[in-house]
């Protein structure tokens, strides 16, 4: 028998994309169950659509909060109500394809050790035009937990946060409540401590879902870099350093990734949303990640206008990278 699924979405102050988001989820070649909506307290005109929207599809299950839970408290409440055996976790401004529930169910009914199932997917912007296709260079469908741990040395390994997850292995983790706190790296910690608790993942190299970016207008993804760094040490020092020191692995390549990191994220350093004590904030922050002396050189050169032409190299390098696993997915078996 086929599995039950459950595409459950969370959503705060994205009415203008919850629309579509909602529609991805109704047009699944693959039968959905339960449709979750949990509203976390928006103050946009979220509470009106999703009215008109429950009038319209009474069978949809809108929660709104009482007040503002915090991304990963309001998705630990969302993914723990469904009673599917597999369920979807969907940001409102992000959409599936129509296949998209009918490759990743089919994969995790062939490999039960899998807790989650991803794929490749296309980068859009806020308007919806294709921006970036993000896609892994990765030939093996099914990854054991230990080759994720191997693997997840560099970071998170996965295209995007629209996975499918195994509902019994998110019990079993306890969702995202470890992490109630965090805003930026609920979902690379859930896959880690999934990996830890035992539990495998599956991968389609197919484009099946769509992931919105925003852009730097404003400086809004700049603001939430210090957030970020702290909680991508935490990652290594409180998950993935433990967990390689009781299995006898070697550090070294944790550590040598956190450097890299450290470097890479010391780009936000000229960033009109850091500034004065933030700035310094924020250097000690790349420090405590990965001290070396090309962090210190890439702050000075941050400090000192290099910035412009290092974005420059960083869009060629990403761009480069982008052609490399095209050319290797091209090569890989079908």
């Amino acid at each position: 028998m086929d599995p039950t699924v459950a595409i459950c979405i969370g959503t705060y102050n994205q009415s203008q994309y919850l629309r579509r988001c909602i529609s991805s989820a109704q047009a699944q070649s693959y039968p959905i169950q339960e449709i979750w909506v949990s509203d976390d307290a928006s103050t946009d005109a979220t509470a009106e659509l999703m009215r008109a929207v429950s009038a319209e599809h009474p069978e949809i299950r809108y929660c709104r909060q009482p007040s503002n839970l915090g991304l990963s408290a309001n998705l630990s409440w969302l993914l723990s109500q469904p009673s599917a055996e597999l369920i979807v976790r969907l940001d409102s401004d992000d959409f599936l394809e129509p296949d998209y529930v009918a490759v990743l169910a089919t994969l995790m009914s062939q490999f039960p050790q899998a807790g989650y199932a991803h794929c490749d997917v296309n980068e859009v912007d806020r308007e919806g035009r294709l921006t970036r296709v993000r896609r892994l260079a990765r030939s093996n469908t099914f990854e054991s937990a230990e080759q994720a741990l191997l693997r997840g040395a560099s970071g998170y390994r996965a295209a995007a946060n629209c996975i499918l997850y195994r509902a019994a292995a998110l019990r079993e983790v306890d969702y995202y409540r470890p992490a109630l706190t965090w805003k930026y790296c609920e979902d690379w910690d859930m896959i880690v401590r999934l990996a830890i608790a035992g539990w495998g993942n599956v991968y389609a190299p197919r484009i099946l879902s769509n992931y919105r970016v925003w852009d730097d207008g404003k400086g809004m993804r700049a603001s939430r870099k210090m957030a970020e760094v702290r909680e991508t040490a935490l990652i290594y020092k409180t998950r993935l350093i433990p967990e390689y020191e009781k299995r006898g692995w070697s550090t070294q390549p944790l550590e040598n990734h956190m450097r890299s990191k450290a470097i890479n994220y010391a780009e936000a350093i000229d960033s009109p949303n850091l500034s004065g004590e933030n700035r310094e904030g924020y250097k000690q922050l790349l420090r405590d990640l990965g001290a070396s002396r090309q962090l210190s050189l890439a702050i000075w050169m941050a400090e000192h206008g290099f910035n412009p032409a290092i974005r420059f190299w960083t869009r060629i390098r990403i761009w480069l990278k982008d052609q490399a696993k095209r050319v290797v997915r091209m090569t890989l078996p079908s």
